[in-house]
């Protein structure tokens, strides 16, 4: 007996210009898939491409996730001053 296993999931495209995208649209549609656009907004205010990468993103969010969980420590000025001097 062969069993087969589907895992669904989400996948990210990076465009560079409107013509991509409608060709994308196009492809998608074409072959049944679902697909919505959100436009990405770079968080970061001065624009830095490291905020860009979706494993960075996902490193700070765990990040939080830790700091939240009490895994974490504050460095105050009193305690970089003893740490590095």
């Amino acid at each position: 007996m062969n069993v087969i296993q589907i895992k669904m999931g989400t996948i990210k495209v990076k465009y560079a210009n409107k013509k991509q995208l409608s060709t994308l649209k196009k492809v998608l549609s074409a072959l049944d898939f679902e697909f919505s656009e959100d436009e990405f907004k770079n968080p970061s205010p001065s624009g830095d491409k490291w905020f860009e990468n979706p494993k960075n993103l996902e490193l700070i969010k765990i990040g939080e996730q830790q700091f939240s969980e009490g895994k974490g420590i504050v460095l105050t000025e009193e305690l970089q001053k003893e740490l590095f001097g």
